[in-house]
């Protein structure tokens, strides 16, 4: 063999390697990203493998924590030696129970202390929205409209809205011309922006259908529409009275004390390292003792009432 085959044979011998060089590299290359993408679908699945784990056991523990929530509502009034034990009223306040080894906060609040939108009258719509300082022409324009939404016929109030004017402002479904299903329609009403919704959402209902109200337990917002006065003074109000008063109920306050009812809501939320990481939000009736001493209504999750579904229910208020 002359020396130009084998320089011909080392170059030949020299490619083969490199051709064999590449291809380990594309095997290499490809073995890489075929184990990557089993990682992170091996992380997508155990993250919904954990997701639902937490929404099922998020779904047991509301229901310990509804349990008792009523508990405590149907519980006596305490007696003379049991001074020390606390009462829940149907006020808003925040209550943290240990369940499961997990924190939860629960907070009652009474039904009847809401304003319903498919009961309010325009003046005490005119009123709640001039409680949250809306200019008078622009309340009397929205009380105006959510009764547009709400009424039976087709006839359009003076400021309010009818199918045309959804028409106009682009939305194609026109007024419900029925009665408010839940609070959040009151989202698709014209004119109602989502700021002026969360500040008016935790004083509303669609489940008593009356307008009589009871104001003992009602939130600062509704208080301050049926005094006439803004919220901000409501505020000032209730601080200047909580000045005045013991943090604590005295026994004889306590045995009159007004727990309303029968109509509860009910939100429970789970805590981690002093956090809510989920909501859950029920209407409770009270059937009083017996085998089923409540009914639940509806039951909603992560419901949002504000900037987010732990807010808390006075911030927009």
């Amino acid at each position: 063999m002359n020396q130009a085959q084998l320089r011909s044979n080392d170059r030949l011998g020299r490619q083969e390697r490199g051709i064999a060089l590449v291809l380990v590299l594309w095997v290499i290359a490809l073995l890489t990203v075929m184990a990557m993408a089993l990682t992170a679908t091996q992380r997508t699945e155990t993250a919904l493998t954990r997701n639902q784990i937490d929404v099922i056991r998020f779904r047991a523990l509301s229901d310990a924590a509804l349990n008792y929530a009523v508990f405590q509502l149907l519980a006596p009034l305490p007696l003379e030696m049991e001074a020390e034990r606390e009462v829940w009223i149907a006020d808003g306040s925040p209550h943290r129970w240990m369940f499961g080894g997990e924190m939860l906060e629960i907070r009652v609040f009474n039904e009847a202390s809401r304003i319903d939108l498919n009961a309010a009258s325009q003046a005490r719509l005119e009123a709640l929205l001039l409680a949250l300082e809306i200019q008078p022409d622009v309340a009397t324009a929205l009380a105006n409209q959510i009764l547009d939404w709400r009424d039976e016929d087709d006839s359009r109030r003076l400021d309010g809205a009818e199918d045309a004017d959804y028409e106009a402002a682009g939305r194609p479904y026109g007024a419900k011309d029925r009665p408010f299903d839940t609070v959040e329609e009151l989202q698709q009403v014209l004119d109602m922006t989502p700021e002026l919704y969360h500040r008016l959402a935790p004083a509303l209902s669609t489940d008593r259908s009356e307008e009589e109200i009871d104001a003992e337990l009602a939130p600062p917002l509704v208080r301050a529409a049926l005094r006439g006065i803004t919220l901000g003074e409501m505020m000032e109000m209730d601080r200047a009275s909580a000045a005045q008063e013991q943090l604590e109920l005295e026994l004889e306050q306590a045995s009159s004390l007004n727990r309303g009812g029968p109509l509860y809501r009910v939100r429970v939320s789970w805590l981690a390292e002093g956090r809510p990481t989920q909501s859950m939000e029920a209407l409770l009736r009270l059937e009083g003792l017996g085998p089923q001493p409540y009914r639940i209504l509806w039951r909603r999750s992560a419901l949002s009432v504000g900037p987010g579904p732990a807010a808390d229910p006075e911030a927009g208020q």
